[in-house]
């Protein structure tokens, strides 16, 4: 039960909704839904994406049988991405009425860190006009303005969100919940689970990273990403439970981050390693440890961020898997390491249900149609 409200979390903080069954009506262009008086149809959806990838990664990742047809499985997509469709569009529309801009150093450097993880030299115009053409579809001017959109949107999802703090005066937005932890909050936390507070010695483990830039991904793809790693039998987190190595759990996503052409997306697989004790250890990856019985088996995955040697954000699901551990002795409350990974640890959690909240607030501004076919 505990991993499933884990997996629950996760996704719900993405946008992932339950879809009732859709008509099976022919549907090209039948309107799905309505935002801010604009219509959004059925092929609206289907002709903002590569459909035939999606539905490539879609067979290859869930194993269906050659029965099911493309047709079948492209509705089903369709309706899996409404809300991400829609939300796309009230992002917008808050960054419009905000003027909130992506400046065009920012972009620069989003592309330069790019041209870099795929070994381009900066003057390689023809090398990287190549890339975008074959992997997107796009000219270096589209795919510059199509990146500039997304971090728009993310970005002032994080301001509604309260990553940034308090709202600053030019961003009067009315959608807003706060990401700060009180004192009292972080002793109840420690009294609810005090046993979690525990020196562990001799740690024997791998980890399980899946690594993406927080700026410039969509909701949409996060939401496949960590579907991936959580939802279902097929799933890598799954099929780790079942003693399968982490290296086979993650053939299936490797192959739909290649076949969606996700940018800047990584899967890290640790080798098996010991750590002495929690120096030896980042302060989630830490507690996750300490989830695990002294025998070994597989924590719950947890949302992490962390910031790259170019200063770039990033996100990520991470899990471990632990052969073997000691415990020691409990921790004090006023140990300032157990303060600080606890409230490091309220935040990720609250993070994410703070941005499924904004995401809710949204898209009480849209009008499904018809009603049955989006779950709220």
């Amino acid at each position: 039960m505990r991993r499933i409200l884990v997996a629950a979390i996760l996704l719900c903080g993405l946008g992932v909704f339950t879809l009732a069954q859709p008509r099976q009506a022919d549907g090209r262009n039948e309107i799905l839904a309505v935002v801010n008086g604009d219509a959004i149809t059925y092929q609206e959806i289907v002709g903002d994406i590569d459909m035939q990838a999606e539905i490539n990664a879609t067979r290859s990742i869930q194993g269906l049988a050659a029965s099911v047809t493309d047709a079948a499985i492209e509705r089903q997509l369709v309706f899996q991405r409404l809300d991400g469709f829609i939300l796309q569009k009230l992002l917008d529309a808050e960054a419009d009425r905000v003027q909130l801009k992506i400046s065009d150093a920012q972009m620069r450097a989003i592309v330069s860190r790019e041209r870099k993880r795929l070994g381009l030299d900066e003057d390689d115009a023809k090398g990287w006009a190549t890339y975008l053409k074959e992997k997107f579809n796009l000219t270096p001017t589209e795919y510059r303005e199509k990146m500039r959109d997304q971090i728009r949107r993310n970005e002032i999802m994080n301001y509604m969100a309260g990553l940034y703090g308090p709202l600053p005066a030019q961003y009067p937005l009315e959608i807003y919940f706060s990401l700060s932890v009180t004192p009292a909050e972080v002793r109840e936390e420690f009294d609810r689970d005090a046993d979690r507070w525990r020196i562990a010695r001799n740690i024997d483990y791998r980890e399980f990273r899946l690594i993406y830039p927080g700026d410039s991904l969509s909701q949409d793809d996060k939401r496949k990403l960590i579907s991936a790693i959580v939802d279902g039998e097929k799933s890598v987190y799954e099929r780790v439970l079942k003693n399968e190595s982490l290296e086979k759990a993650s053939e299936g996503l490797e192959a739909l981050i290649e076949q969606l052409g996700i940018p800047g997306v990584r899967i890290e697989l640790t080798e098996r390693q010991t750590a002495k004790d929690d120096r030896d250890l980042d302060p989630t990856t830490y507690q996750l440890v300490l989830q695990v019985p002294e025998t070994g088996g597989v924590s719950d995955p947890a949302a992490f961020e962390d910031v790259d040697e170019d200063g770039q954000r990033l996100e990520g699901v991470k899990f471990v898997k632990v052969h073997s551990r000691l415990d020691g002795d409990r921790r004090d409350f006023q140990s300032p390491k157990v303060q600080e990974a606890i409230r490091q640890r309220i935040e990720n959690l609250r993070l994410v249900q703070n941005r499924s909240k904004v995401e809710q607030a949204l898209l009480k501004r849209a009008a499904i149609v018809p009603d049955r076919n989006f779950t709220r």
